[in-house]
């Protein structure tokens, strides 16, 4: 590809290399007129392969353009819901690609077609120069074996060739291709030099429809296409154009009807072409027939319009498991007739996935049934057996568990277990992981590496579950660790829990380490002091109290006064006096038998 750059509001895009070689020097004329190919006829079917090429140059006012882009989405319209699918290029001095071909097949597809051909933008007054005429360069734009038909609107006065047709600046006139006046010489310089390009596309099978307006020459029109006016090159005015467009654009696709299917993704509403669905479709004046869409979605039949009267089909679409038919409207389909809405009417069969729709000779009749795609879903989990806390050289055993809870089954399903955070206070089993999908044996997953633990990818089928399981030993020092790990899943649909932007984790809590108590010190029990036991209780006086025995009296009344001790206390009773005399006294009294009254008398010892 040849990628041609300019300036201005016009940048060309990325183009094939040209199939001829311009001249070097813009003052020389062209090669002579080459000769012209003959040029294919297009295919009888409805569903082709269409570029539109639209002029842009000076010479076409904003009202022209305005014109022909009217008339141009309105043959698009109509062709909405058949297989065709549609590129669009502009050119000026230079060509770009505005659109690769894209199907229509679906509202979206229209769309996208329309919203380009409205979007295009001319080169403006900014650089008269850019306004130009490039033939050659527009249709070398166009690749070969890409498109059944290239239609090509130009007002019909090629100025300019070859790729590069300005000098630098592209503000001057001598470049290597043409001079951008309109003089005969000029003219058919740029002329000769598209014609090549022309050959190029028609050898490849492509026919060449070109379609004049603002009093186009008919003569240069033919040398690119054909020499058969009405159908190799048509020269119109914008009343006729839309009609001449749509008649070109659908020539294959009248008397058909066109079933189109488009499936729904589970989790929005962007669709896709459905193919290898299947349709019973009966015509009121004929039998049924079985038809069954492409890789673009679609598949078409004729109807019988022999006379000439409207056909009414009844169709039935063969649902596939899980698929729901998607109704726009209460309808169960939504169908054209030359782009425009035609009512239909649901058959209410079992499933209510039939319709009923009018066809008319002449029109293209077109009908969209939309189904919704089965919900794809899984979940993810992982768990731990230390139910939060472990200890010291205990072994932790992980499950992480996969369940698909939709309707469809799963591919590409990987695990993805970061063991960094737990590696640190831990070591990994070796040979411990093990996978169980389904039904099916345990098989080894390879060790961590770099500290993180791969297993899959492996599919899962509806309702199914898969598990992987390992286990990590706690290092006997790892007092007090936290232990976290975190895991993500991947597959055809993200899970709807354990995501990549969101991983599931668990967090193990390692028990501290146990504080040592001290062993306490024995205490010595104190001996208690022995207490004086008096011999003799008595109530101590101030002053010597007289037994009320008469024989104790006359026993203290013969007692020597010496032998007679005081006792001298301190709240308590104590001994006074001398210290044998006491015991002596005592013990010959008992000896005799006798009793002895002892004088008492309370003394405060003073501190």
């Amino acid at each position: 590809m040849a990628a041609i750059a300019v300036a201005g509001t016009m940048v060309a895009s990325a183009l094939p290399a040209l199939a001829s070689t311009a001249p070097a020097d813009a003052g020389l004329v062209a090669a002579a007129e080459p000769s012209v190919s003959l040029n294919p006829q297009l295919p009888q079917e409805c569903g082709l392969n269409l570029a539109m090429v639209f002029d842009m140059s000076n010479s076409m006012s904003d009202s022209d353009v305005k014109t022909v882009k009217t008339a141009s989405t309105q043959a698009v319209a109509a062709l909405q819901g058949t297989g065709t699918t549609m590129g669009v290029y502009s050119f000026g001095t230079f060509a770009k690609q505005e659109l690769a071909p894209t199907s229509v097949a679906s509202s979206q597809g229209t769309a996208a077609v329309t919203g380009s051909i409205n979007g295009i933008i001319r080169p403006g007054s900014s650089n008269e120069m850019l306004g130009g005429t490039n033939w050659q360069q527009a249709l070398a734009g166009v690749p070969v074996n890409a498109y059944d038909g290239v239609i090509f609107f130009t007002d019909g006065l090629p100025t300019f060739f070859g790729s590069t047709p300005l000098k630098n600046g592209d503000s001057q006139t001598s470049g290597n291709g043409g001079t951008g006046q309109s003089d005969d010489t000029n003219v058919t310089s740029s002329l000769n030099a598209a014609i090549p390009e022309a050959n190029r596309l028609k050898d490849a099978g492509t026919r060449m429809i070109g379609v004049g307006v603002k009093g186009a020459d008919a003569a240069r029109l033919a040398k690119i296409s054909g020499p058969e006016a009405g159908s190799d090159f048509f020269t119109t005015n914008y009343d006729e154009l839309a009609k001449i467009l749509k008649d070109i654009a659908t020539a294959g696709c009248t008397g058909t009807l066109n079933i189109n299917k488009a499936v729904e993704a589970f989790d929005s509403s962007v669709t896709t072409p459905g193919e290898g669905w299947t349709f019973d479709a009966t015509p009121s004046n004929a039998a049924a027939s079985v038809v069954t869409t492409g890789a673009n979605g679609q598949a078409g039949m004729a109807l019988d319009f022999q006379a000439k009267e409207p056909v009414t089909v009844t169709i039935k679409e063969r649902q596939q498991p899980g698929y729901t038919v998607v109704q726009n409207g209460g309808y169960n389909a939504v169908c054209t007739r030359d782009g425009a809405p035609l009512a239909v009417t649901n058959t209410g069969d079992a499933g209510n996935v039939g319709f009923e729709v009018t066809a008319v000779a002449g029109t293209v009749t077109s009908c969209t049934v939309t189904n919704k795609v089965p919900v794809m879903a899984w979940t993810m989990a992982k768990t731990s057996d230390a139910t939060g806390t472990v200890g010291p050289g205990d072994t932790i055993n992980y499950t992480v568990e996969a369940r698909n809870t939709g309707e469809r089954t799963v591919d590409g399903i990987t695990f993805r277990d970061d063991l960094a955070g737990v590696l640190v206070a831990a070591s990994f089993v070796a040979g411990s992981a093990k996978l169980t999908v389904a039904a099916g044996a345990p098989s080894d997953v390879t060790d961590p590496l770099a500290n993180v633990l791969t297993a899959g990818p492996f599919s899962l089928a509806k309702g199914e579950t898969a598990i992987l399981s390992y286990q990590t030993l706690v290092n006997d020092d790892a007092y007090g660790a936290t232990l976290t790990n975190s895991v993500s899943g991947t597959g055809t649909v993200p899970p709807a829990e354990c995501a990549v932007e969101k991983p599931c984790t668990t967090t193990d809590i390692v028990t501290p380490k146990p504080t040592e108590t001290a062993k306490p010190t024995p205490t010595p029990t104190a001996s208690a002091a022995p207490s004086a036991t008096p011999t003799q209780s008595a109530t101590a006086t101030e002053t010597a109290t007289e037994s009320t025995s008469p024989a104790a009296t006359t026993e203290a009344a013969s007692a020597p006064a010496s032998t007679t001790a005081a006792a001298v206390v301190n709240e308590d009773l104590a001994q006074t006096g001398a210290t044998a005399t006491m015991p002596l006294l005592l013990g010959g009294l008992l000896m005799a038998g006798g009793v002895t009254l002892l004088l008492l008398r309370r003394v405060r010892r003073t501190h």
